[in-house]
């Protein structure tokens, strides 16, 4: 069994160096020595005596991940599933327990979660009207992961929606698309969508695009539904030529109902998605794509969550930067 002076001499440090990562006290300790013991620590399968550890600390070093989507969804997410499992990884590296909750309503999980005397909460998928409340019942550090709350209190981790809705637009804009879509749920609900969209309309102005070339369509973000519009979209005779899908997944339904039903994406119609999920590599033609870094997001949230678990009260704003990235699903639009 491993123990903590085989993870200090390999590490080249002291037992009470690993000590202090193990119990968070990384203000001690420097990010590339915390970085070598983390890594140590899960190669080797390390578990930290967790009762001990919360008796010395006063803590229990359990740390939450609240997913609300989930409980509004009827299928997970693939961009979620990716975001969890990072945000486990990284948590578990630094000698923590993960807690994973879904939740239909957030503030439901109070309760339990002081029951089990979490020392904070990752919320991914909340409204934004929900986060002030959520922040009062829990009492606890909380970072809201893509949430367009305006409260000064909320720590937020999340991406630059509105420039992947920009850079969306002036793609299948550049390529001469002039009848365009976009294609999300929940448009007008403040939070992710919203931005991605507001982005976009942008771009149409910035083109001097009559507004009425923008249609907007529902459509939830899994592959049943997304194939069903696609196909549904292949029949209309004055159909978009330039679709922007908020979510890869909705993209690559898109992709395959339109070319079942003998619209061939990118000669008839393009698409571009968003997220940049492994997917979007292998379908025919890849996809074009507005890529996030799901694994710095996670990364991002889980480093604001433990700042502020070690008493640093001031609220953390990471927005990070989003990328086009070009591959098959993009051409000049077609003649009228």
């Amino acid at each position: 069994m491993t123990t903590v002076r085989d993870i200090a001499a390999e590490a080249g440090v002291s037992a009470m160096t690993v000590s202090n990562v193990i119990n968070g006290r990384t203000d001690k300790v420097s990010v590339a020595t915390a970085e070598r013991v983390r890594s140590i620590m899960a190669r080797t399968g390390y578990v930290p005596n967790g009762p001990a550890t919360a008796l010395s600390t006063s803590r229990s070093n359990i740390v939450a991940l609240i997913h609300a989507a989930s409980g509004r969804r009827s299928q997970p997410s693939p961009h979620d599933s990716i975001f969890l499992d990072e945000v486990e990884r990284r948590v578990t590296g630094t000698g923590r327990f993960l807690m994973i909750r879904s939740a239909d309503d957030v503030a439901q999980t109070s309760a339990e979660l002081r029951s089990w005397r979490v020392d904070g909460a990752i919320v991914l998928g909340a409204f934004a009207s929900e986060a002030d409340e959520v922040q009062a019942q829990l009492g606890l550090p909380l970072v809201f992961v893509d949430n367009y709350s305006t409260s000064s209190r909320i720590s937020r981790v999340g991406l630059d929606d509105f420039q992947g809705g920009l850079l969306a637009a002036r793609e299948l804009i550049g390529a001469g698309h002039r009848r365009l879509a976009l294609v999300a749920p929940g448009v007008d609900r403040p939070g992710v969508i919203h931005q991605r969209y507001l982005g976009f309309r942008a771009a149409v102005a910035e083109a001097s695009l009559d507004r009425n070339s923008l249609e907007l369509i529902d459509c939830e973000p899994f592959f049943d539904p997304s194939w069903e519009l696609g196909s549904a979209l292949a029949r209309r005779q004055d159909r978009p030529t330039g679709l922007f899908a908020t979510a890869d997944i909705i993209a690559i339904g898109l992709l395959k109902g339109m070319a079942e039903a003998g619209v061939q994406v990118p000669t008839a119609a393009s698409i571009v998605g968003f997220d940049d999920l492994p997917e979007a590599r292998y379908v025919t033609p890849s996809l074009t794509t507005i890529r996030q870094d799901i694994p710095a997001k996670a990364q991002a949230a889980v480093d604001a969550l433990l700042t502020l678990i070690e008493g640093n009260e001031r609220p953390a704003e990471v927005r990070l930067p989003v990328t086009l990235c070009r591959r098959g699903s993009v051409a000049p639009a077609p003649p009228d």
